[in-house]
């Protein structure tokens, strides 16, 4: 399969670091790292009415990211402010409300939907209040059953519900979510906490077609119905981690779309997140070699 277009509902904003500003957000890095191998994500998100705001709207023509990004009149851009422990690993503030909490079904969001499309991608996070979970159900509930729905499991802080998390389970067909997530949701689900219950329970009640569940330097496995795969992590030092998870989703999800084998997928995902986590920031300029394969 060629061409791929998705749109990706989600958070745009700065991730304030320690070392200064990058641009970020999950769909916003699902994108970058989609368009890498080889699809079209087009981010749908809003930002503020304010510089912030505009300087994003500016990166996203830089970095050729299609988009239909709303300007809020309610709320300033997104900001999340990024603490590092010794390993790189992210402990996140995240401002509520802000300007991505407010996007709305516009005409041009309404043409997109109708467009020719084969996934649409949000996470569990940019549902945190009930503007965007009641747009997202609209948007599920209208779509053609061959549309596929991607779907991140992001538990931050309290930015999140059960009704939010069962929602966006009963509709996923490619589902993420990492070790310290699989507890909640089996909870939630009222299973085991293993990866193969987890498929087995959403591939049998509802749609899922592929879970990938990361375990950071323990690696990442990929279930589906007919194959499995689990594949090491990569050793690397990480200077950070921030959007690594998303830089493996975005790539394992397109390389599935395309039909790859979950062996591939799984070792050209670690490949590109290891990547990512020795790099600063969530979107670091890709070296050619290691994406013309994708």
């Amino acid at each position: 399969m060629t061409n791929l277009k998705i749109i990706a509902v989600g958070e745009y904003l700065w991730d304030y670091l320690p070392n200064g500003k990058k641009i970020g957000g999950a769909a916003a890095n699902f994108c970058y790292h989609a368009k890498s191998a080889g699809a079209q994500a087009i981010l749908v998100s809003a930002v503020g009415n304010d510089d912030n705001g505009r300087e994003l709207l500016n990166q996203l023509n830089i970095l050729g990211i299609p988009h239909d990004v709303q300007t809020s009149t309610h709320y300033e851009t997104g900001k999340v402010m990024v603490e590092l422990d010794a390993a790189g690993k992210p402990t996140y503030n995240i401002i509520n409300p802000v300007a991505w909490d407010d996007v709305q079904l516009t005409e041009s969001l309404q043409k997109l939907l109708k467009d020719d499309i084969v996934a649409i991608y949000f996470g569990s996070l940019i549902q945190r209040n009930k503007n965007n979970h009641q747009l997202l159900k609209t948007i599920v509930t209208s779509l053609p059953s061959n549309i596929k729905i991607i779907v991140d499991i992001n538990l931050r802080q309290n930015h999140y519900t059960y009704e939010i998390l069962r929602f966006s389970l009963e509709h996923t067909h490619i589902l993420k979510l990492n070790d310290e997530e699989l507890p909640v949701i089996a909870d939630l689900l009222n299973i085991k906490a293993d990866p193969n219950v987890l498929y087995d329970y959403l591939h049998k009640n509802y749609q899922l077609e592929l879970l990938i569940y990361t375990c950071g330097s323990e690696g990442s496995y990929l279930i589906s119905e007919n194959e499995q795969d689990y594949c090491p992590a990569e050793k690397i030092t990480p200077i950070d981690t921030v959007g690594a998870g998303d830089s493996f989703m975005a790539t394992a999800s397109i390389l599935y779309l395309k039909g790859r084998k979950l062996k591939e997928i799984n070792a050209k995902a670690n490949h590109i997140a290891a990547y990512v986590c020795t790099q600063s920031g969530p979107m670091p300029l890709m070296p050619e070699e290691m994406v013309k394969d994708l």
